[in-house]
């Protein structure tokens, strides 16, 4: 009997054996269950806001053909790349918005006027710029999905829009908040920003960055020297041009680094051929509007406060 017994264990330790592997494999299976339950809507909500932000709807389902781009910064997760969320985790093998091309060639005074027709009608533009602060997506007053919008309810954004574009550009790049020109044109027609015929009042750099947590500061001493430093110490500069060539109301381009020939690249919210050439600093400064309201004509974007001469 006694040895019947000691048969009968060694029949019973495989079942307890798998009786554990099964129970570790079902443990597993929940753990894993649980982890993309939490993962799933704050991947979905990212891929989301990155959608409406390309797209520049106000609301748009999640679509199959989002970009990712892992290695880029946190602007481009919600423009060219999904960023990673709190669990490492990120949208993998999608292309990444591209980047602008630039050319080698000189770009002319008499190239940046409100005054020229789109370079192509109907366009859309997608593509990330370098700039001294980082990666920024680049926006055109005219693009398709908006150029045709009406800022303050009357005037167009391809003739009127180059104030919000550009504002537009640097908040939903270097803030926390998804931006196109469109909610920019509404923030400013809000906030007492918009010019009836004229575009954007001079407030609206300083209001509406500061309003979206940048810091922006007039730079009261124009000069080159000065301009190139603080470019090349890590800040965009917001020229408000229009001495020579261009119109009566001046327009808004962003100068967004500084070259090691001396040059710089701009964004001209109303020309991308522009944003793709080098420009001469001297030129552009020469060209700055004669106003000093509001801070204008010239302001200085950077990550924290210094005193921008």
């Amino acid at each position: 009997m006694k040895k019947r017994k000691n048969v009968k264990a060694r029949k019973e330790k495989p079942s307890y054996a798998s009786w554990i592997q099964s129970g570790i494999l079902i443990s597993s299976l929940i753990m894993t269950s649980s982890l993309s339950f939490y993962v799933g809507p704050s991947a979905l909500k990212k891929a989301g806001r990155l959608y409406r932000n390309i797209s520049g709807q106000a609301s748009a389902p999640v679509s199959d053909g989002l970009v990712s781009d892992t290695s880029r910064s946190a602007a481009q997760a919600r423009t060219g790349g999904l960023e990673q969320d709190d669990n490492g985790l990120s949208e993998p093998d999608t292309p990444s918005i591209p980047y602008l091309e630039p050319s080698q060639e000189l770009g002319s005074l008499d190239d940046l006027s409100l005054d020229k027709e789109p370079e192509q009608k109907e366009a859309t533009y997608t593509v990330m710029l370098n700039t001294a602060m980082g990666p920024m997506l680049y926006y055109n007053q005219a693009d398709a999905r908006w150029g045709d919008y009406l800022y303050g309810g009357q005037d167009p954004m391809k003739k009127y829009g180059c104030g919000p574009t550009a504002v537009a550009m640097i908040i939903n790049s270097f803030s926390s908040t998804p931006t196109t020109p469109v909610s920019a044109a509404e923030w400013a027609a809000d906030n007492g920003c918009y010019a009836p015929q004229g575009g954007s009042y001079h407030n609206l750099i300083q209001d509406s960055l500061s309003a979206h947590g940048i810091h922006v500061e007039s730079v009261q001493h124009r000069t080159v020297g000065n301009a190139a430093g603080l470019l090349d110490s890590g800040h965009i500069l917001i020229a408000l041009m229009g001495k020579g060539a261009l119109t009566d109301n001046g327009h808004f381009i962003l100068i967004t680094e500084y070259l090691n020939n001396g040059n710089v690249r701009i964004a001209d919210p109303n020309s991308y051929e522009n944003s793709t050439k080098e420009w001469k600093l001297v030129q552009l400064m020469s060209e700055l509007k004669q106003c000093h309201d509001n801070g204008a004509p010239l302001w200085a974007v950077g990550q924290g406060a210094e005193d921008n001469g």
